[in-house]
């Protein structure tokens, strides 16, 4: 069975979402902004007492927004995603996990959130980076079979689906035109 990596083929070429200006160039907002997204422990379940208010960022030296993706580059651990993914792929993804609402510029979005945890890490054939996985290799055997979605606790940032998974994923993305989800193969 093998593993993909959830990414975004789009991240240098789609706008993406994140704290406002005024929270990037403040310490303190910044910081508890972030904390919003953070789990202390993989597969921890978030709970917002109010919807993180997220922007669409501009990039360096463009004067117009480039366009949004569908699953928009979001650097937190979870998915950003708009009403047509939620849509389209909700039922698939909360079984692995939350969808949050979010505002972005003032219109709801989602913040997908993996709480489904796998440990299938080989630790002996892995490439690390003092503590960090740098490229995982995955035992075959621990992987679900069935459709999964799924975070390694020892794999910080990172969404990964089985084979299965992946299947179903692509078939809605493709049938959809969803922008923004793609995969990168982990063999």
């Amino acid at each position: 069975m093998s593993v993909w990596e959830i990414t975004n083929f789009h991240t240098n070429t789609a706008a993406m979402v994140g704290p406002s200006l005024e929270m990037q160039f403040d310490p303190d907002l910044s910081e508890s902004f972030w904390a919003q997204f953070e789990n202390k422990v993989p597969g921890q379940l978030l709970h917002w007492e109010a919807r993180p208010e997220l922007a669409v960022l501009a990039k360096e030296g463009r004067k117009k927004l480039p366009a949004r993706a569908d699953v928009s580059p979001f650097t937190a651990t979870g998915l950003v995603i708009n009403g047509k993914v939620r849509t389209v792929l909700g039922d698939f993804l909360a079984r692995f996990g939350q969808l949050l609402e979010i505002n972005v510029d003032a219109n709801t979005e989602y913040y997908y959130n993996v709480t489904n945890v796998v440990s299938c890490i080989d630790r002996e054939h892995s490439e690390f980076d003092g503590p960090y996985v740098e490229v995982p290799v995955f035992l075959e055997q621990l992987v679900p079979c069935a459709p999964s979605i799924f975070v390694e606790p020892s794999i910080h940032g990172r969404i990964f689906v089985n084979d299965a998974a992946k299947i179903e994923l692509e078939e809605r993305i493709v049938s959809n035109k969803i922008s923004g989800m793609d995969f990168k193969p982990w063999d």
